[in-house]
């Protein structure tokens, strides 16, 4: 129904037939919209009372530029002779409300039901679906670029499919908005990574409904091999159907097997009544019949499947369903286009249909592009099993999440031991509801192993971390991105404690794992870089480190922009990498982008403007004193070049860059200005505190981060804490 839609969302061509016939509002965009619409209420009162209070009119857009606690104020000094109760109808009515006298928003989800009578007048009709179509327009035009903006602030960083569906469900966000979403990202360069995720997540959706019509219709006896067949179609080149001698020989070996099954029986039916043996011989004809295709309505169509063929049907699958073009003959020009991995691909393909493979090395690409000839990558033994995927809602325990809250608020206010103790007491409770696996029990852990490590219990840090990665792996699996956001953190822990050859096997670990999940071109695999290349330094490796301190750099500038900070770090660690190798001007002319950036984002006086400027006088001394020695040796008065004697970066040295690269920074705070601090807070009252600690929930994200502790007012809270205890 195009009536009433805006200008708007008929220019993006909605409404839109979707397959499927339940689509309803989440409950989390409900809430969004509910909020908003709670945001508009004290608007509009407070615009209609500035109004009346002022006699003359006022702007439309007044109420749009009002702040809200501004309009909360204005809205609580309302008095009788405010004409209160025209203003509250007033405000009622322009947002929708069901009662006249009191915010009431209520959603009809009958109203487009074509066989439901209403007993309601035309007018609330009317109401109920401006409601609904007022609440479809704030989910596109404006929750799906709140999510976008979020990508590229990086709050929100998906690495597969699944964190994908978390985020957008996280904004009530229906999965059938993913061609819009895709549309968006085309706008955004340094999104290019997660328009590959959205990509390759419409590709094994639609290939996932395709699959179950295509299963449904296969015989049971051949079941693996339709299933293999269907993966040769989908990941390789298939031109030609199944041979028949194939079939031939899979129907031969079922008969055989059906054979000396019936043998079987009627020899350990020899001493039973001649009743039962009939009985017997009645229910064989049964089975036979019932493994027969055509009384099981089965056919063998699967077997004149073809890649071409497939990817027709995937190609309508995803522009019915998502309104996205593949505009792909094959599985080579898909690659060729979006730059996605075949595995990545066969991952998320087999955890949405529950398909089980043997554990071994496949080889995509063998086919022959030339000749377009058949590759059967896929075989019938490669199919270990299927499992069927369903949804569920595990139980919530709220005493747990109070606690786990209420110790990220003390962590967020620098009280970190008091926040241990809170989240320790979450992690009993979760032990008690959900047994001692599950993956909110692994995210306390975490965060339990993050407070010992800043509280310098290296050790102890270590030991919850690999508790940590020991659940993650049992629970979430071994290919899992959060498995692989485990490693990095024990990474860091295990070379805290000395043990810098495991932290590089778990960086390594953790790669490979993203590779898995989604490719190289990821930030993730920016994050696991840097710190590889400083771990490598820290034993001498300087030319692997270089390599992938250079990797990070590229991919730091693809994502966060040629003069963010993230890229003047990598500058900076790739010329303390070429310094050690000795090549004293690419260190400078990596040192001096990171001074400009340092010094355009921050000042002259910052300190790590400062910090930059000094190792740039540095290098350039040693770059001088090298040139020197090179003139010496073309002059002749020296027979070769005498070595530099080029410090290698201490232990402690190495530790301070990984925290910085993983987010975490110490502000050391001297005791006289520690003084004055305790002073300050002193002074402040209670209900000040209160007012601060609401601003600053205000101003967190819905989900705290439980990862990263980078505030830098947060860790000197936390030193100070330290100091008192």
């Amino acid at each position: 129904d195009v009536e009433h839609l805006s200008p708007s969302m008929k220019q993006l061509d909605y409404p839109k037939t979707y397959k499927h016939r339940l689509c309803c509002l989440r409950q989390e965009l409900i809430d969004a919209f509910i909020e908003q619409k709670y945001v508009d209420f004290y608007r509009s009162i407070a615009l209609n009372l500035s109004k009346l209070r002022s006699n003359e009119s006022t702007p439309n857009d007044t109420a749009e530029r009002t702040n809200v606690e501004e309009a909360k104020r204005i809205v609580n000094e309302i008095s009788v002779e405010d004409n209160s109760r025209e203003i509250i109808q007033s405000a009622c009515r322009s947002i929708g409300s069901v009662k006249d006298n009191e915010f009431d928003v209520r959603f009809n989800p009958d109203v487009f039901q074509p066989h439901v009578t209403l007993n309601q007048t035309p007018a609330e009709t009317a109401a109920d679906i401006k409601l609904l179509k007022e609440a479809s327009e704030y989910l596109v035009l404006k929750q799906i670029p709140l999510m976008i903006q979020d990508f590229q602030d990086h709050s929100s960083v998906p690495v597969d499919g699944e964190g994908l569906s978390e985020a957008m469900h996280s904004r009530g966000i229906n999965i059938r908005y993913l061609g819009r979403v895709a549309h968006l990202l085309t706008q955004q360069p340094s999104l290019i990574y997660l328009y590959e995720i959205v990509v390759t997540e419409i590709l094994c959706r639609s290939a996932k409904h395709v699959f179950r019509t295509y299963s449904q219709s296969v015989p049971i006896h051949l079941l693996s091999f339709s299933i293999s067949h269907f993966l040769n179609c989908f990941l390789t080149l298939i031109s030609s159907p199944v041979t028949d001698y194939t079939f031939d020989e899979l129907s031969s070996s079922t008969s055989t097997s059906t054979t000396n099954t019936s043998n079987t029986s009627l020899s350990n039916s020899t001493n039973t009544t001649l009743q039962k043996t009939n009985n017997k011989k009645k229910n064989k004809k049964q089975q036979q019949r019932k493994h027969s295709p055509i009384m099981r309505n089965e056919s063998l169509e699967f077997s004149s499947l073809t890649s071409k063929l497939l990817w027709t049907q995937l190609t309508n699958e995803a522009k019915s369903r998502f309104s996205f073009d593949l505009t792909c003959d094959d599985i080579e020009s898909f690659v060729d286009k979006y730059s996605v991995r075949r595995t990545c691909i066969l991952r998320s393909f087999c955890l949405k249909t529950g398909l089980q493979l043997a554990m071994r090395e496949y080889q995509f690409e063998s086919t022959n592009k030339s000749s377009r000839t058949n590759t059967e990558c896929f075989t019938e033994d490669d199919v270990v099993n299927m499992y069927p995927v369903i949804k569920q809602v595990p139980p919530k325990p709220s005493d747990a999440y109070q606690f786990f809250t209420s110790g990220q608020q003390k962590i967020q206010q620098g009280l970190l031991r008091e926040g241990f103790e809170l989240i320790s007491e979450a992690h009993n409770l979760l032990n008690n509801v959900y047994g001692p696996l599950h993956p909110e029990i692994s995210m306390c852990l975490r965060l339990l192993a993050r407070l010992n490590y800043i509280m310098g219990d290296y050790q102890e840090a270590l030991f919850t971390q690999h508790k940590a990665v020991m659940m993650s792996e049992r629970v979430l699996g071994v290919d899992h991105p959060q498995t692989a956001t485990e490693y990095i953190h024990m990474a860091l822990y295990s070379f805290a404690n000395g043990l810098s050859i495991n932290a590089s096997k778990l960086l390594c670990r953790a790669r490979y794992i993203i590779l898995t999940c989604c490719g190289e071109n990821h930030p993730q695999i920016s994050l696991i870089d840097s710190n590889l290349g400083l771990i490598l330094q820290s034993y001498g490796d300087y030319e692997n480190a270089l390599k992938f301190m250079e990797k990070s750099l590229e991919l730091n500038k693809t994502f966060y922009g040629t003069k963010s900070l993230k890229v003047a770090l990598s500058h900076h660690l790739c010329a303390r990498i070429q310094s050690c190798r000795g090549d004293f001007r690419s260190a400078l002319n990596s040192e001096r982008e990171a001074y400009q950036i340092y010094r355009a984002q921050l000042g002259d006086e910052h300190e790590r403007t400062r910090e930059s400027a000094q190792v740039l006088k540095h290098l350039t001394e040693q770059a001088v004193v090298l040139q020197k020695r090179i003139n010496d040796v073309v002059k002749g008065q020296l027979l070769v070049i005498p070595s530099l004697t080029i410090q290698q970066p201490s232990f402690q040295n190495v530790l301070e860059m990984l925290n910085v690269v993983n987010g975490i920074l110490f502000i050391q705070i001297r005791e006289k200005d520690l003084d004055l601090l305790r002073e300050e807070m002193a002074k402040q009252s209670t209900d000040d505190r209160q007012q601060q600690l609401q601003q600053l929930q205000l101003q967190q994200p819905s989900t705290p981060s439980v990862t990263t502790i980078s505030d830098a007012a947060e860790q000197a809270a936390a030193l100070m804490n330290n100091e008192v205890d």
